[in-house]
């Protein structure tokens, strides 16, 4: 935060996980850029600071997943390469053994009757050591898909969720709201979605400073993922607005949830464990709103949650409005 306070590029999302990444030392060649654009005394520009988040970040993502795949189909083909040469293996031995018992059917000396036996353990001792390799072979690649399992998930994790407060990203709340809303469609059920928003955040930065304020986003967001069940989604809508997706339940369930999570920021007090100091009280308003299954889409749902916290906010603060029904 001092670097980009010295350098006056705007604390947003993007541009701190850019930072972020300059901070922690990965990846390098982001580190070269940052440090060139420095030398060479240019302005940190918004299309400068869009160019290094895609490249460097939103990119490196991407790659992560597509390396991720590579991997996977190549493990597969191996796999079906061995299955291909075991089964080959016992094809032969099948072969050899019709043709031994075709032999039964004449006199056979000893000295043949030894030969035959002789031919079938061979075969038998191959279908063995095949069946050993590549045994060891899939435990191999079983290996290998459990690593590229974890690498996936946490790839995944990392480009759904916000950086700094762990909640679901902006990308991933419009993914999961338009399935939610598909799902509640398709099963005739209830979709209430509540929409809040900090109360004077820009306060908290400009008296405590940014650090203070990224605490408070990391508050309210452990509090509201603390009063949600599994199956519902929180996640930063940007900046300090935050949104709540509740499948499977009504408006009034929706209001109850909006308050309980209101009640219980309102109840907590900031202050600096080293020294006592209080940074005061963290507020939030919220807007409540029901989907319509007849006309309602994404963007619609969010307008009317949108406008009913535009009326906590008109009203006070620190308080739940449901969506205007009348309209």
């Amino acid at each position: 935060m001092t670097m980009m306070r010295g350098l006056q590029v705007q604390p947003t999302p993007k541009n701190y996980s850019v930072f972020f990444a300059v901070a922690a030392g990965q990846p390098t060649d982001l580190i070269k850029e940052v440090d060139r654009i420095i030398s060479e005394k240019q302005r940190f520009t918004e299309d400068m600071l869009d160019h290094l988040y895609n490249h460097y970040i939103a990119e490196a993502q991407s790659r992560a997943l597509q390396e991720t795949a590579t991997n996977a189909k190549r493990i597969l083909a191996e796999m079906i390469s061995n299955v291909g040469a075991f089964t080959g293996a016992t094809h032969n031995m099948s072969q050899e053994v019709s043709h031994q018992l075709e032999g039964l059917e004449t006199p056979l000396t000893e000295d043949a009757i030894r030969q035959m036996a002789k031919t079938v353990i061979d075969s038998a001792q191959a279908i063995v050591e095949s069946g050993g390799s590549m045994n060891q072979q899939l435990a191999t690649a079983q290996k290998e898909i459990s690593e590229l399992r974890e690498n996936l998930a946490k790839a995944t994790i990392e480009s759904e969720r916000d950086f700094l407060t762990a909640a679901y990203n902006r990308k991933a709340f419009d993914k999961r709201l338009l399935q939610a809303l598909e799902e509640a469609k398709a099963n005739e059920s209830d979709l209430t979605l509540i929409m809040l928003d900090i109360d004077h955040f820009k306060l908290f930065n400009d008296n405590f400073g940014h650090l203070i304020g990224d605490e408070v986003l990391k508050i309210v967001a452990k509090t509201i993922g603390d009063s949600v069940k599994g199956m519902d989604t929180v996640a930063r809508f940007g900046g300090e607005e935050f949104a709540v997706i509740l499948p499977k339940t009504p408006v009034g369930g929706g209001m109850i949830v909006a308050e309980s999570i209101r009640k219980t920021i309102a109840s907590k007090e900031l202050k600096r464990k080293s020294t006592g100091e209080h940074y005061g009280q963290i507020t939030i308003s919220l807007g409540v709103a029901a989907f319509r299954h007849h006309d309602d889409s994404p963007a619609t749902l969010i307008k009317r949650a949108d406008d009913a916290l535009y009326r906590s906010k008109k009203a006070g603060r620190n308080r739940v409005t449901q969506e205007n029904l009348s309209e």
